[in-house]
């Protein structure tokens, strides 16, 4: 039998040798482990700051003060906010599905502009006007625009929009009330000519011939024989009579232009006043009810509702046919109001506006209350008479009220 004879000298010297094999193979592992963990860490570490910069990137977008949502190159959702799912009736689980698969109806042109963002571009429109599968019209502004990956190349886009219908609906009102206010001035002042017309002819035709004839009849008079002194007498009577009823006129045009009563004695013996004045006038019995009326009251207020009182009864004067006027001036704490009753024939209020009747004065009246911040309005119904109502609200300045009185 072939044997190996090994002393106990080279058998300490290979048990060593294995011995630090062994170490050095343990000391490799252990820095393999070591090194596993550290990395295991770092990968802890940078994962959870990639996963905290998502949160905050889902949180940006989730609370994004403006329509806004995130496309990859297929256009298909990666993220949007809120206020794009509240704006455009969007579910939150888009998430993956084709942005033109939500909305069929997005139009090709602006399939272009997303195009033209996916090639890099920054795209962005001030107004657009869009109309919803529904039919609904809506009017956008919105902004297009690329976002890359690492390397750069385009990865898809943004799309931020914000709704701005109701800007335009007001823009679209404010042009409307601004051809409103530019027709209302050429009528006023087309009125005012026909006013000034009136008033020349009034005062041509009517006042300047009565006063000739005053001067004719004054002119005649020349000396008479004894005992004829009473035709003189009657003659001058009779002159005097024509002076003084001119002398009214005159005084009742003035007042028509430029009531000065307002300013002395205040709206309620104004009105008080006019409603006297129009009922000798036109024979039509005429009430006055005043009640808590403001012991101050602006002047441009009170002439304001005045100018509703005389503009009414003239209505009612011309068109009503009616027996019986009831005027109401009401205080309260907020403002005054003015109602105008006629008891007369009434009309269809929606027909004559329709069919453009509205007649000028009332226009004026209408414009006149809304600038001081008012309310005016007109009820009326077919033989049940009409009302007429305006109402103003007070500064400050104006008050306490007033017990007033009726009469």
């Amino acid at each position: 039998m072939l044997g190996i004879a090994i002393s106990p000298g080279e058998f300490t010297i290979a048990a060593a040798a294995d011995r630090a094999i062994a170490s050095a193979l343990l000391l490799v592992v252990a820095g393999l482990l070591v090194i596993q963990k550290r990395s295991a860490q770092q990968i802890a570490v940078m994962q959870q700051a990639r996963d905290e910069s998502e949160e905050r990137l889902r949180l940006f977008i989730d609370y994004a003060p403006v329509a806004l949502a995130m496309f990859d190159r297929d256009m298909r959702y990666l993220a949007l906010s809120r206020r794009w799912m509240t704006d455009y009736g969007t579910p939150r689980d888009v998430i993956g599905r084709s942005y033109y698969e939500v909305f069929p109806e997005i139009p090709e042109r602006w399939k272009e502009m997303h195009r033209r963002g996916l090639a890099g571009d920054i795209v962005r429109v001030e107004a657009d006007r869009f109309v919803r599968a529904t039919g609904a019209e809506q009017w956008l502004h919105w902004e297009v625009r690329p976002w890359r990956v690492n390397d750069g190349q385009v990865g898809g886009i943004v799309i931020f929009t914000e709704d701005i219908t109701q800007r335009k609906w007001d823009e679209e009102e404010l042009r409307r009330q601004r051809a409103r206010q530019e027709d209302l001035a050429a009528k006023l002042l087309m009125a005012q000519e026909t006013e000034r017309r009136r008033l020349a002819q009034d005062l041509h035709d009517d006042m300047t011939q009565r006063i000739a004839a005053v001067a004719i009849d004054l002119q005649s008079v020349r000396p008479i024989p004894p005992g004829s002194e009473a035709l003189l007498v009657a003659r001058v009577h009779r002159a005097g009579k024509m002076v003084e009823q001119i002398a009214t006129d005159l005084q009742r045009l003035a007042h028509q232009l430029h009531p000065s009563l307002l300013e002395h004695v205040g709206l309620e013996a104004a009105v008080q006043e006019h409603a006297e004045e129009f009922e000798g006038r036109t024979r039509l019995k005429t009430q006055v009810v005043v009640r808590n009326l403001p012991a101050v009251l602006s002047l441009i207020r009170a002439t304001c509702l005045y100018r509703v009182l005389q503009e009414s009864l003239q209505n009612v004067r011309k068109h009503a046919n009616a027996s019986h006027v009831l005027v109401r001036l009401l205080g309260t704490r907020r403002g005054v109001g003015l109602c105008i009753y006629d008891d007369g024939r009434g009309f269809d209020v929606m027909q004559e506006v329709s069919r453009g009747r509205k007649g000028l004065g009332l226009i004026s009246l209408q414009e006149r209350v809304g600038a001081l911040q008012g309310t005016f309005r007109i009820k009326a119904k077919p033989g049940y008479g009409t009302e007429v109502h305006a109402w103003l609200p007070l500064d400050r300045c104006e008050g306490p009220m007033n017990g007033g009185a009726g009469t």
